[in-house]
């Protein structure tokens, strides 16, 4: 028999698959579950292979169970997740700049408002 899980409880699955859309993970008594790419961090996740690989062990947070007992999950509450999008939000402007693909004014003039979205973001 299943182990009942519940929205809140955190749970330490295995990255099962990875697709653009998220992770699918299970639990070790085989219950089956997806981690979103929204799920994953509260900044932009472009490559969920960035952030898990296949074979990988986290801790999730349970968002929700549907009625076939799949879980939804999310890793914005695990230490390490959110220790990586504090790194990310210290990178300097040079750092972002070397990780856009073109350079030139016209890449400077579309990312300037994201440059000073996070700056106002660190001030606060």
């Amino acid at each position: 028999m299943a182990k009942k899980y519940r929205t809140g409880q955190f749970v330490k699955v295995k990255v099962t698959g990875i697709q653009p859309y998220g992770a699918f993970v299970k639990t070790p008594d085989n219950q089956e579950g997806l981690i979103h790419i929204s799920e994953v961090m509260n900044d932009y996740v472009h490559d969920v292979n960035q952030f898990l690989s296949k074979g990988q062990i986290v801790k999730a947070k349970v968002l929700s169970v549907d009625k076939n007992g799949k879980l939804n999950l999310t890793l914005k509450d695990n230490e390490y997740f959110k220790n990586e999008e504090r790194k990310r939000d210290r990178r300097s402007v040079l750092d972002q700049i070397k990780d856009t693909e073109k350079y030139g004014f016209e890449s400077l003039r579309q990312k300037m408002p994201d440059w000073i979205e996070t700056a106002k973001r660190r001030m606060k």
